[in-house]
């Protein structure tokens, strides 16, 4: 199912028409997938790679069994996935990206043969921009090559603590923007980066970040708008920036909110979210609209005392939780994921542990939304 960021304003305050904001589509369906390890031979090596390929859909690792029972003996190495996809004409003056989850553990990505990005690291996402490489009004292949063997510059440097599971094991995103957007490889970020300070059941002062980019040549006159919603999905406060964006990298523009009485996030029994809309406007059309979710909480620990959130002393009940499966390994889906906060919230936790990684942006999300706390235990573990 193809998810749009599509926004449909009828706004008589301003007369701003819609437009397809951004293009966000799965791109996990339907890859081929050869694992190695692959012959010495150069004549071996044709013969293997013209072989069969087996259909996987996405999230996949091919350490699903062999890890979990050959602790000594799984398969680290190289495999491969590959894709056809067809980019029509009309997406000429667009950009695109491919936007992956995870991949264990070092990554490289082509498009049509051409190499567009490398990754190392088995737990962050990362997001390539392919227009350039693309042949609009034909064809085209994605490969990526995974590569889970253990290497001294890739944390974590060995199999000991914790296998990293080979494969493209957690989904991929084709997103598509106009020339001028929202970043998209900050990182893999959302581009948007927001702070509180002063947080009180008076007010809150919320600060947000959001970094633009330019794909064109030539400088474009923008305006950037920043909205703060409730919960409901009443308005809060609007900020508009009117802005010269230029080609020369990634330019960062800032909205300041003082939030009066803010409906505090309150963990389990209130975990309110408010939410954060930045919308990229050239003439009078929206190009870009991003949405971020804001839980308005202070947390302090207090020596002797203990853990306080918004000035209430907060019980941490808690678990550690890793991300794999057994018979799956890490390729989890939402099921698994919700399977686990389920069991999680049944046993009446109010925090999370996540070791020893960062883990799936849908479980962030959920945990913002039931009201955990959770700590990723990065410690030197960021990959």
């Amino acid at each position: 199912m193809k998810l749009k960021y599509i926004l449909i304003l009828l706004t008589l305050a301003g007369g701003i028409c819609s437009l397809t904001a951004r293009e966000v589509i799965p791109f996990s369906e339907g890859w081929l997938f050869k694992r190695g390890p692959f012959a010495q031979d150069p004549a071996e090596v044709v013969n293997q790679w013209n072989g069969k390929w087996e259909i996987v859909n996405l999230p996949h690792t091919w350490n699903a069994k062999d890890m979990q029972v050959k602790a000594a003996s799984f398969y680290e190495g190289v495999g491969y996935y590959k894709k056809q996809r067809f980019f029509g004409e009309e997406l000429k003056d667009k950009r695109i990206f491919l936007r992956f989850e995870g991949v264990g553990s070092n990554t490289e990505v082509y498009v049509n043969s051409r190499l567009v990005g490398t990754h190392k690291g088995g737990y962050s996402a990362f997001a390539f921009e392919i227009g350039t490489a693309l042949v609009f009004g034909s064809e085209n292949e994605i490969m990526v090559k995974a590569d889970n063997t253990a290497c001294p510059d890739v944390i974590p440097v060995n199999h000991n603590l914790f296998g990293v599971y080979g494969g493209i094991y957690r989904p991929v995103w084709l997103i598509t923007t106009e020339q001028n957007n929202i970043t998209v490889t900050d990182c893999a970020s959302p581009g948007i980066y927001i702070t509180q300070k002063n947080v009180s059941k008076q007010s809150a002062d919320i600060t947000v970040k959001v970094k633009l980019d330019n794909g064109s040549l030539t400088p474009a006159n923008l305006i950037l708008e920043n909205t703060l919603y409730t919960q409901e999905g009443k308005k809060v406060s609007s900020h508009r920036l009117p802005l010269e964006l230029t080609p020369q990298g990634t330019q960062i523009y800032t909205s300041n909110f003082k939030l009066i009485k803010p409906h505090l996030w309150q963990g389990r029994k209130d975990p309110y979210l408010y939410r954060i809309v930045s919308r990229l406007i050239a003439n009078k059309e929206i190009i870009d609209e991003v949405i971020q979710p804001l839980g308005v909480r202070k947390f302090e620990i207090i020596a002797g005392k203990g853990f306080y959130l918004n000035g209430e002393k907060y019980p941490m009940y808690g678990v550690t939780r890793h991300q794999d499966w057994w018979e799956l390994g890490s390729a989890l889906t939402r099921k698994e994921h919700d399977f686990d906060l389920a069991q999680i919230m049944d046993i009446g936790a109010t925090t999370v542990r996540f070791a020893h990684y960062q883990q799936s942006d849908y479980l962030y999300s959920r945990c913002d939304s039931l009201g955990w706390l959770f700590g990723p235990k990065y410690l030197l573990l960021i990959a």
